[in-house]
Order: structure tokens, then C-alpha cells, then sequence
């Protein structure tokens, strides 16, 4: 290993247009020498993801990657949708973690990131409130422009600011998310009060260069009135058009997306009698599998783009017990989707899903691919090829464990939405033993994966399987140290009961004493997360 002079090996990055749209070859060229090429830029990042994956770090030194070859993406579209809300990861924590959060998800061939900015909170684009979430959205889409991503916005098609016109707003209907606040297009000037509200927040972005955008109908939006219904086929489709058409005078080529989220056998029909004929004004479809129970083709031909949900099934809060790998589920949903897919972009809370989010990357990059070679490659390039047999074990336990957790006395004061209420414990097999792997492996990985978020939020999820199993489901002092670290690793001290792991301040429960600031009595920082 040398850190100055001349190296035994030297990477060659050379651009080679022909191998495919964002594919990569990597070869051996001369004695000590590796050539990346790239088809494009982002390819030759791709190229660059692949060879670090591939290799091994030691205190010896760099091991370069022995895999030789072309790879060339299938879907178009890699996608992933960060919710920055609720003061989860993506809201609250400091951006350079967010920056650098996108950098290392474009290593693995993510090649778009989608935003949202939410009106409903502001008095307006001006207020100071808003400007503050602006100015967030376009640090994290710099970023995704500097390493050759797509940059999106998602945007509800009547959504309204909190001083929205009271004579224009419209009728909920009941469907998702409402905050009463949503503009009905069909109220004199409202359609030109919406496109004009879009126009100006798309001048925020008009340096970045937005590249794909979102429509979409439900939760929030919609409109129940009568000139509106059935919203997802009449009114929805009747403001969308304009918003697609500012969209590209702000940002010439940019892709639409037209989203048919929670829409019904009635509208899902509407939207091919519509689109019976191809429409110019939209490129792809967001659906949910289920649409496909009302028909056996997309709407117009357009080519669709899923949505798949990889944060909170099967838990609440969010993120809030760990690390969530769900292979097995998103091997059974991928299954299903696949032949009809373009490629998606899944729906994050927080960085607890990381695993989720790189199985959804690699279908998309190749659709028949191994879900155990994926697995594999996590492991060996974010903790360390040693334990990859045995980490598999744990994540299918973890995985076979993953269900809603309550116990007497959790958030009895929260009015809210609160699914995981009245549940009794599960007898969560093999919990015990998934804790006594990971606790010896701890001891052995190279200290940049030990000190690691990734690491820790896998080690906690299965101390508190284990921990919530002997304790009859109610947590003790290990499980609130436990929690505590995980809401500095989410940076989501001022979050909402979704995304906040059940703390004793949020519980109303005194156990100070058992708190002593570090992790899990290891003498490591609360925050392993470093600064870029």
C-alpha cells in the first residue's frame, strides 16, 4: 500500500459511446491497469460504483474487484422518492449527510431523485417558512445534478398554500391525505391561480434544470364537486394538462409523469377512454400493481413507472425499531410488476430502508437479477465479504420478524393515526439468535463498518427483536438506549410520532438513569454518521 509516488495499479476512466445508455465495461489494459469505460458520464460513475463493490479493503491495502465486462441498465428509470417531512432524515438532518446520502445511491445506478415541495404549510412561495424549504430542495438536487442524476418534482394538481382563496377551494373526496386547502380548477380563474402558483415555484429551480415531473391526484388533492367528478378521469385531467405545459415552457424536455394513484375501476377506465389515443403532454404513468385488476394493458400504451412502498409496511413508527430489509416482499412484488415495468421510484421516509432502496435499484438495472447476489453485494462492500452468508441469515429473520409493535401505555395521549395500537407481541423465531450473530460480528468488522449508520441500524433492529421477545413486548433500559441512538442516527429529534423511534419523552416515561450517551455502552459516538 503506498500513499505517495507511483501505485502497482492504475484506473483508467475513458468514455466509450456505444455500450448502451448508462452502461459501463470494465477491462484490463496493460500490467497493473483497469480501464472504465463509460458509455456516458453517469455510466462511467456506474463503472466506478461496480469496481468499488467488487473490491477489498484491508489494513494491507486495496484489492481491486476481479469482475470483467459489460453491463448496460434495462430500466430507463432508477429511481427514488425522498419524503422530507415530518422532520424524518431527509428534513431535519444536516444536508451535507443528505448530499452525500444521494452521491453514494448514484454508485449503485440510482439515476433520478424526486422531491416534493408541499404548499399546504406556507402563506405563500414567499414565506420565510418556504423559502427555507426551497432553498433545502435545491441543495439536495444540486447534488443529484453533479453526479449526473435526473432531478424531479413531484406536484399535487390542485394543490393550494395555507392562504388559499376561500371562495376557490375544493371538496375533498375522502380519498388520502386532504387539508381542505386544495384549489378547485373548475372555479372561475382558479386554473390560471394554479399554473401561476407552479410557474413561480418552477422559476426556483430554474438554474438546476428540472428533468421529470410528477402530477398527481390523491393524497393530498382532488376534487369532489360536481363539475370535477370523477376527479382522476374529468377534473384531475383537466388541470394536469396546463401544469404539464408550464412545465415544459419552464424546463424544455423535461418528462411528465401523470400519476394514477388510489384512482378506482371508474377512473382507471375514464383514463384509457381519454387516452385512448397516445397524449403528447404526458410520457409515463405512475401505477400501483393493483390498477392492472381493472385492465390488462396502460392507458394509451404510455409506459409505466411503479411506486413501491418500502418504508412503512409493517411498521410504525417508520423506521423506528431499525433497519426494515424486506427481500422476500419486494422479490414477491417485483415478480409481479416486472414485465409491464420502466423502471420506478420508491417511496422513502428515511435512510432505515437502505437495503430496500439498493434491491430496487438493481431490479431495475436488471430485472431477472439474483435477490441473494444483491443481498451479497450489500454486504460485502458495506460491512465485509466475510459475513455475508451469515448476515443473510439474519436480514431473512429480520425480515420474517418485521410486524407492528404496541404495548400498554405507547403514545396513549397521540389522537392521531396510530395503526399498530392494541397489537399483541409475536413470538418473532430465531430473534435471539439473529442478535447472537450480529453481536459477534460486531466485534470483528473493519472498524469504517462497525462505526457505521448502516451497521448500527441492522445491530439495533436485531437487539430489539431480541430485547421486546424476553421482555413480553414492552421495551426495558437496553431498548430505550437502543432508541435513543436511532433517533440521533435519524437526526429526528423534533420528529413527528411516525418517524421518531418510541422514546421515553415521546412515551411520557422517566429512564434517564439508564441513558449514558453513548452507543450501547461501546464508548462509540451517538452519531456515526461523520460529516462528509
Amino acid at each position: 500500500m503506498v500513499a505517495t509516488g507511483v501505485a502497482d495499479l492504475a484506473v483508467q476512466l475513458c468514455l466509450k459511446p456505444g455500450i448502451g445508455t448508462n452502461g459501463y465495461e470494465i477491462a484490463g489494459g496493460g500490467d497493473g491497469e483497469i480501464v472504465i469505460y463509460g458509455n456516458d458520464e453517469p455510466g462511467l460513475l456506474y463503472g466506478v460504483g461496480r469496481l468499488l463493490r467488487d473490491s477489498l479493503y484491508s489494513s494491507n491495502g486495496f484489492v481491486a474487484g476481479p469482475w470483467r465486462g459489460v453491463s448496460v441498465p434495462v430500466m430507463p428509470v432508477r429511481g427514488i422518492y425522498f419524503a422530507t417531512h415530518f422532520h424524518n432524515f431527509y428534513h431535519d438532518a444536516p444536508i451535507e449527510k443528505v448530499q452525500r446520502y444521494v452521491e453514494e445511491l448514484a454508485l449503485w445506478g440510482v439515476n433520478s431523485i424526486m422531491l416534493w415541495f408541499d404548499m399546504h404549510h406556507f402563506n405563500g412561495l414567499h414565506d420565510p417558512a418556504a423559502q427555507l424549504m426551497i432553498q433545502r430542495l435545491r441543495q439536495i438536487l444540486q447534488t443529484a445534478k453533479s453526479v449526473g442524476m435526473g432531478r424531479g418534482l413531484g406536484v399535487i394538481a390542485n394543490e393550494g398554500y395555507a392562504n388559499s382563496p376561500v371562495e376557490m377551494r375544493a371538496v375533498g373526496v375522502g380519498r388520502g391525505g386532504f387539508y381542505g386547502v386544495e384549489i378547485c380548477p373548475n372555479q372561475p380563474g382558479a386554473k390560471g391561480l394554479i399554473v401561476n402558483q407552479f410557474r413561480e415555484m418552477f422559476d426556483e429551480f430554474s438554474d438546476i434544470g428540472i428533468t421529470d415531473l410528477w402530477i398527481w391526484p390523491y393524497d393530498q388533492g382532488s376534487c369532489d364537486c360536481e363539475q370535477c367528478r370523477p376527479w382522476g378521469a374529468n377534473g384531475f385531467l383537466s388541470i394536469a394538462k396546463p401544469v404539464a405545459d408550464q412545465a415544459r415552457s419552464s424546463f424544455p424536455g423535461v418528462k411528465v409523469y401523470l400519476s394514477t394513484w388510489l384512482m378506482d375501476e371508474q377512473e382507471w377506465k375514464g383514463l384509457a377512454d381519454a387516452f385512448r389515443t397516445r397524449p403528447e403532454w404526458v410520457d409515463a404513468l405512475i401505477a400501483q400493481p393493483d390498477c392492472y385488476r381493472f385492465t390488462n394493458s396502460s392507458p394509451g400504451g404510455l409506459p409505466v413507472l411503479g411506486f413501491p412502498e418500502i418504508s412503512m409496511d409493517g411498521m410504525w413508527p417508520w423506521g423506528g425499531f431499525g433497519a426494515n430489509p424486506q427481500p422476500k416482499a419486494l422479490q414477491i412484488y417485483w415478480s409481479g410488476v416486472k414485465s409491464i415495468s420502466a423502471g420506478g421510484y420508491p417511496y422513502s421516509e428515511g435512510i432505515f430502508e437502505d437495503i430496500n432502496k439498493i434491491i430496487c435499484a438493481q431490479f431495475y438495472w436488471n430485472p431477472e437479477g439474483s435477490i441473494d447476489e444483491i443481498l451479497k453485494a450489500y454486504i460485502a462492500y458495506e460491512y465485509s465479504p466475510d459475513v455475508t452468508d451469515e448476515l443473510l441469515t439474519v436480514i431473512r429473520t429480520l425480515e420474517q420478524n418485521h410486524h407492528m409493535r404496541w404495548w400498554p401505555g405507547l403514545f396513549e395521549s397521540y389522537q392521531g393515526w396510530f395503526p399498530s395500537k392494541g397489537l399483541v407481541a409475536q413470538a418473532d423465531p430465531g430473534a435471539e439468535s439473529a442478535f447472537k450473530i450480529v453481536k459477534r460480528l460486531d466485534a470483528s468488522l473493519p472498524a469504517h463498518a462497525r462505526t457505521g449508520w448502516r451497521w448500527r441500524i441492522v445491530y439495533l433492529r436485531a437487539l430489539l427483536d431480541a430485547e421486546l421477545k424476553a421482555n413480553g413486548g414492552k421495551p426495558n433500559a437496553v431498548c430505550e438506549r437502543a432508541f435513543q441512538e436511532l433517533m440521533g442516527i435519524y437526526h429526528a429529534q423534533n420528529g413527528q410520532i411516525d418517524v421518531k423511534p418510541p422514546v421515553s419523552e415521546t412515551r411520557g416515561e422517566n429512564v434517564s438513569s439508564c441513558l449514558t450517551g453513548d452507543r450501547m455502552g461501546s464508548g462509540l459516538p451517538c452519531d456515526p454518521y461523520p460529516q462528509a
